[in-house]
């Protein structure tokens, strides 16, 4: 007996139709009956009662592409891996394109729930071109830049002119139990660690300098603060209202000893002021200890038993003498062999007020030039009914996945550094849009005879295995750029990972189901 295999596509399946041929009679030799089943290959034998039965026994002809073995056995060429693995990827994306097509509202609803998700935590950030800007000079001979420049500013940026609001001055602690003892409990790791906070504020606000000038206190040189804006009343119990500005971990018990000795659960009074749920920017407690909540070591599950956080004075001056002398007099009384913090530099920071309109038109010029090209793309091809619904979709996912790349980055603390305008440009040329144009070829190529869920699915499925090797690919290039250890570049290769996912995401459920919904409306028109 022969066997045909035919491979037929069947609505929402693939189906494998096996064709036995029977071919043996009573009566008939082994040879008039392989003769009979190649002169009837292909149909089904004609019935003769009981006469015609199955043959099970019957030497079996060989398959095209199999060889044949003396004994009668055969030997069929397995599929390889790349072959397996190629076709469930071609069946997978069948799938999805049959679910999208399908049931395009539910989908085009949870992608945009799914976007929503995603840009929550953009709603606390800086826009982009906004954020803060540092430039850094040398301490030594230090003195403020004139209210005008002068001379040739060289690479000086144009804010840094004039005297600045104030000067931060942080004293950082890393303090630790030693030797740790294994019947100590995990708050004995951070309590006695903060309880040091106490001395030391006080030893910075008593510090007093003398020189040939005269006496200088910390009272004269910092800066004063007489009240609190309305929105930080509730924290009045917190941060100093009156006097000079100083913060520190001390401030949640009003820099008294006392209440910190009798304070029952540390975590919870740190803890008290904290937002409720999700939160992306800094937080009381971020201010306080002078570090991110992350690295204070104040928490339960702690292993290294470190705490760090830092007493941040805010001078309204700045006086390099008296600066030197609580220098040495902290080091005197806190000798440490450990310190490795630099001293020879000024970080001068710059809050924006607004956004430039000169810092958006690369951004906004990129988006045009985006939007232009899929239209011209899409333009060509006769199937598309509204090309311009196309190419604002193509662009919209583009523009979704860059704001989801970011959410998301943000979310698991990977808070950007580099300013938006100079990122996102390039994070469109990765994330790019050859699937965009594929997709929509793939699937106007396919038979218009064909129902408009099956006329998707095809096209997702003959372009699936190119367009996973593809993203196999540029997954494998980004990976190379996080291993040469630059800052920047591994900032941008973990944005771009991101960005690559969320795109390929979008691709596959927003903009396949704008297709289908394109393709049905022409389907009906015609």
């Amino acid at each position: 007996a022969a066997r045909d295999f035919t491979l037929l596509s069947v609505s929402d399946r693939f189906l494998w139709l096996e064709v036995l041929i029977v071919s043996r009679q009573r009566g008939k030799t082994p040879q008039n009956s392989r003769e009979t089943s190649t002169g009837q290959r292909g149909s089904h034998p004609p019935s003769h009662g009981r006469g015609a039965v199955r043959s099970l026994d019957a030497r079996r002809a060989p398959p095209p592409g199999s060889a044949a073995l003396p004994n009668g056995c055969q030997l069929t060429p397995r599929m390889t891996v790349s072959e397996r693995l190629r076709q469930r990827i071609s069946a997978a994306f069948y799938r999805h394109g049959l679910l999208c097509a399908s049931y395009p509202v539910p989908i085009i609803l949870f992608t945009a729930l799914c976007i929503l998700a995603c840009c929550y935590p953009l709603l606390k950030l800086p826009l982009p071109g906004t954020g803060p800007e540092e430039f850094t000079t040398g301490l030594r001979d230090y003195a403020p830049p004139p209210p005008e420049p002068q001379g040739d500013p060289g690479d000086r940026p144009d804010w840094y002119r004039g005297p600045p609001v104030a000067y931060i001055q942080q004293v950082l602690v890393k303090a630790a139990v030693s030797p740790w003892d294994n019947r100590l409990v995990p708050v004995d790791a951070f309590r006695s660690p903060l309880g040091r906070v106490f001395s030391l504020v006080e030893e910075i606000r008593n510090h007093v300098h003398k020189d040939s000038s005269g006496v200088h206190s910390l009272e004269e040189l910092c800066l004063q603060v007489t009240d609190l804006l309305p929105g930080l009343r509730r924290m009045q119990a917190v941060l100093p209202e009156h006097g000079c500005l100083l913060v520190s971990p001390g401030n949640y018990w009003q820099n008294q000893r006392e209440r910190f000795d009798s304070d029952p659960d540390i975590l919870r009074t740190v803890h008290q002021h904290e937002p409720k749920g999700l939160h992306t920017s800094a937080t009381l407690r971020d201010l306080l200890f002078g570090v991110p909540g992350k690295h204070t070591g104040v928490s339960l599950y702690s292993r290294k038993h470190v705490v760090t956080y830092t007493i941040t004075v805010v001078l309204q001056s700045y006086d390099a003498r008296f600066v030197g002398s609580l220098r040495s007099r902290l080091r005197q009384l806190h000798p440490s062999a450990n310190c490795s913090v630099r001293e020879d530099h000024m970080v001068h920071v710059h809050f924006k007020e607004e956004i430039g309109i000169a810092e958006l038109i690369p951004l906004v010029t990129t988006y045009i030039i985006l939007f232009a090209y899929i239209y011209f793309s899409t333009r060509k091809i006769d199937m598309v009914k509204s090309k311009w619904g196309l190419a604002l979709a193509a662009v919209v996912t583009v523009l979704s996945s860059l704001l989801m790349s970011v959410g998301l980055c943000t979310l698991f603390g990977l808070t950007p550094t580099l300013n938006g305008g100079e990122i996102f440009p390039y994070l469109v040329v990765v994330i790019g849009l050859e699937n965009v144009l594929v997709l929509t070829k793939s699937v106007v190529s396919t038979p218009v005879d064909l129902e408009v869920r099956l006329r998707i699915a095809q096209g997702l499925s003959n372009e699936s295995w190119s367009i996973m090797k593809n993203m196999a690919t540029e997954l494998g290039i980004i990976l190379i750029g996080y291993f040469t250890l630059v800052p920047a570049i591994q900032e941008f290769c973990l944005f771009a990972v991101v960005g690559l996912v969320s795109d390929f995401f979008l691709q596959m459920f927003f903009f396949t189901t704008v297709l289908s919904i394109d393709i049905r409306h022409g389907y009906f028109t015609l």
